[in-house]
């Protein structure tokens, strides 16, 4: 059975420029990785060069009984950019809202305690805000539609925080890394085209990613995420595939599977899409936990090309089928279960 160790939290996440590798039970105050001793090839570059190399986003999903969503936040450091979609799980049917932010010292704060990320255009206004050290996290959306999508408003509270995670691996050598707090949470909400006060409260799932890491001028990655209540258990898990992983995958990922708050550590995995990304992926491991296909059902793709990066990314709303493993060698078997998957390309000069 597969095995990786929990540590507790270091203080510091990048200590005399060095990182502190592993799979932490517990985030640090700061989710910061600046400060790495020549991160590129050993070449000792000015510190101000490298950190714009480190690129940040925030990941929050959300699931209720008929929709499921997602809230993006990128850091690009020159500009950020901010998504919202939303998906009737019945009908596949997708409206999606999307604003380029201009330049500011910051998008994605490094204070996991206290912070938030804000698109304070009023017609596209979104912030996800997050206390850690009081256990709150909230999403607050007021969106203008147009012809082809509609008004759309949001309120989301935390009502219980069932886990949080840190994961810091080399990216792809000890020279460079990736940082990542991951927190799922049951969640209370009203979702609404007209008014949110006037929408019954909903009971749901969610989980929110802050992630950062030095990219490399071309960086692929595909994360899958699993969300939803299965035979009474809560049950969220998430696997990331990319050129950013470690050398010792084994040792360091970012994968996880989280029931009912109790946290199984899952080993690397591989995503491939034999047919194509509108058709069915594959997701399987070499220690026979992980065996499961993505069905998707509503595909969202778009490309962004700007003079100082391209990005093509896929935002997919679909199913999964297949069998986890647990850390208790209990079989989970998922048949039509929820669930995301995002895929990305970037070029960055």
């Amino acid at each position: 059975m597969y095995t990786r160790k929990l540590k507790e939290k270091p203080n510091h996440i990048i200590s005399k420029g060095k990182a502190n590798f592993g799979s932490f039970s517990e985030v640090s105050q700061r989710l910061d990785i600046k400060g790495m001793r020549s991160p590129y090839a050993g070449i000792p570059l000015p510190a101000f060069i490298s950190n714009l190399r480190i690129k940040s986003r925030v990941f929050y999903t959300f699931s209720f009984d008929e929709n499921i969503g997602m809230v993006d936040f990128f850091d690009f450091k020159a500009f950020g950019l901010a998504e919202v979609i939303i998906w009737d799980k019945k009908t596949g049917k997708k409206c999606v809202y999307h604003n380029i932010m201009p330049p500011r010292r910051r998008f994605v704060p490094t204070n996991t305690d206290d912070g938030n990320c804000t698109c304070f255009r009023k017609a596209r206004f979104t912030r996800i805000k997050w206390k850690n050290n009081h256990q709150r996290f909230k999403v607050d959306i007021s969106l203008k539609g147009d012809k082809v999508r509609p008004n759309f408003f949001a309120k989301i509270r935390s009502s219980e925080i069932t886990s949080s995670m840190m994961f810091v691996a080399p990216a792809p050598t000890s020279s460079r890394c990736t940082a990542s707090w991951f927190s799922t949470m049951k969640i209370t909400g009203r979702m609404d085209t007209k008014d949110v006060s006037l929408a019954q409260e909903m009971t749901g799932l969610a989980c929110q990613s802050l992630s950062r890491a030095y990219y490399k001028f071309h960086t692929n990655q595909t994360w899958a995420l699993g969300i939803g209540n299965l035979k009474g258990k809560d049950i969220i898990f998430h696997m990331l595939h990319s050129n950013l992983d470690a050398a010792d995958e084994n040792s360091y990922n970012h994968n996880e599977l989280i029931i009912d708050g109790e946290t199984t550590l899952l080993p690397p995995v591989v995503i491939t899409t034999p047919f194509g990304i509108s058709k069915t992926w594959v997701i399987q491991d070499t220690e026979n936990m992980v065996d499961l296909t993505f069905t998707p059902v509503s595909v969202q793709s778009r490309t962004l090309n700007i003079i100082i990066m391209r990005t093509e990314y896929s935002s997919i709303y679909g199913t999964f089928d297949g069998v986890l493993l647990d850390k208790n060698g209990e079989k989970v078997v998922l048949k039509n279960f929820p669930g995301l998957v995002y895929k990305n390309r970037i070029r960055t000069f």
